[in-house]
């Protein structure tokens, strides 16, 4: 028998394993694609005579592919598929990347030349004086020549050597030219949370390629060397974003005077909970046609026995949340205990609380019908609380609230009497009777 049952649970698990298998075959899939682009660079680095890419590895497929890069230490990961890559100057560097997932694999690459900064401006001079050198060895053998023919050959050669030196000093200073930085804004402003952000680009010429630097980068070079992204944190703050272009030749600067220009966001709205007691002095009860009651310990809702009805009267100072501004009422719900049952209450089928609002005092002449009803349920014999809560007592709250009203009040009775000669009621602590409410005002 036990072998029976290990027998069926192992059916069964291996039955799930299956589905949950299938349930992955069935769902779609897509081989991967990969492109790599340069969004940034090259950048010279005088400092290590390097020339600096940023490059986005670009993919497409399903399930989302992974993403890795060839490792080498002129390779370091800047993002979730982006990487900075540093090239020597005067040479090259092939940069790969893979992308994999479930359904295959691509791989691409690109090469990236190390012609920017000083070290290619120095290859530019050094073809200049070769140029010069090999001018001048021509103008040697021509010297030579001179020497046994003519001297008017020898004249010949001199100017050609003049004009040689003055190429060569020409192209030299063609290649230097002092920076300029010129900045504008290619996003914003733009709302993000409570952060209002602009991202500035630096336009840049001079020779040999200047650096750039910002007085501010919130991105934290995310965007690359000649982008940056300014955050302005609260609506009236400004920021002088400036960027200092430099080579050997000199330097310049520009700046832009930033702004808070997003919409204004709404703070968050205040959430409060309070719990109103009964005001004891001008709560109680009833006994139609006989008496009222206040400032009392008890009160009572069903029949006396003269068989008319006892209601109860309940009043809530609500000023403390009515003398806010656009306080909007959430939630509402009432607290009543019952502290003891007499006869048969339960004989009387329902409950109605109705808002009723009977002044600063409770008389006889309070007995009149009338008010809202707000909610009914039923009675019971062993009914432990008349607590509830009800959209129409959360609106008549609101609508109390709204009026600057002072108080909130309830009248309770039961539906109908027992005519049977005697008392028959639910009885209440007033101190223990209250009312929750919750409900929001503007940050």
């Amino acid at each position: 028998m036990k072998r029976r049952k290990l027998f069926s649970i192992l059916s069964i698990m291996l039955l799930i394993s299956l589905v949950g298998l299938s349930a992955q075959c069935l769902g779609p899939t897509e081989s991967p694609t990969l492109k790599l682009e340069i969004y940034d660079g090259p950048e010279y680095s005088e400092s290590d005579n390097m020339c600096y890419y940023r490059v986005e590895a670009v993919s497409t497929g399903i399930p989302e592919p992974e993403i890795v890069f060839g490792e080498d230490d002129n390779v370091e990961s800047i993002g979730s598929g982006r990487v900075e890559v540093g090239v020597e100057a005067g040479s090259s560097y092939t940069l790969t990347a893979t992308a994999t997932n479930s359904s295959g694999t691509a791989s691409v690459s690109i090469n990236l030349e190390g012609d920017c900064g000083q070290e290619a401006d120095a290859d530019s001079d050094s073809d200049a004086d070769a140029d010069t050198d090999s001018d001048s060895d021509a103008d040697a053998d021509s010297d030579t020549d001179s020497d046994s023919d003519t001297d008017s050959d020898g004249d010949a050669d001199a100017d050609a050597d003049s004009d040689s030196d003055a190429d060569s000093d020409s192209d030299s200073d063609a290649a230097k030219e002092e920076p300029t930085v010129s900045l504008a804004i290619y996003e914003g402003p733009t709302l993000e949370g409570t952060i209002c952000y602009y991202r500035v680009e630096a336009t840049v010429t001079g020779s040999p390629n200047p650096t750039v630097s910002f007085n501010k980068d919130d991105s934290g070079g995310a965007w690359g060397t000649k982008k940056v992204q300014v955050n302005i944190n609260n609506p009236g703050d400004t920021f002088t974003l400036t960027a200092t272009a430099t080579n050997s030749e000199g330097s310049d600067t520009d700046s832009i005077e930033l702004s808070w220009g997003c919409p204004i966001p709404e703070p968050d709205p205040i959430e409060e909970s309070v719990n109103i007691g009964v005001d004891t002095s001008i709560s109680g009860y009833i006994i139609v046609d006989a008496n009222a009651f206040s400032n009392i310990l008890y009160t009572f809702v069903g029949d006396y026995t003269n068989d008319k009805q006892i209601k109860a009267y309940l009043s809530f100072t609500i000023d403390s949340i009515s003398s806010l501004d656009d306080v909007t009422i959430t939630d509402a719900s009432l607290i009543m205990p019952v502290d003891d049952i007499i006869q048969h209450p339960e004989t009387m089928p329902e409950v109605h609380v109705r808002t009723f609002d009977y002044g600063d005092s409770l008389t006889l002449a309070d007995q009149v019908s009338g008010g809202n009803m707000i909610k009914t349920f039923p009675t019971s014999s062993t009914m432990t609380s008349f607590n509830f809560s009800s959209p129409e007592l959360e609106a008549a709250l609101q609508t109390a609230v709204d009026s600057n009203s002072e108080r909130l009040q309830l009248k309770i009775s039961l539906a109908g009497i027992n005519a049977d000669g005697v008392g028959d009621w639910y009885r209440f602590i007033l101190g223990d009777i209250s009312l929750n409410i919750e409900y929001e005002i503007p940050g």
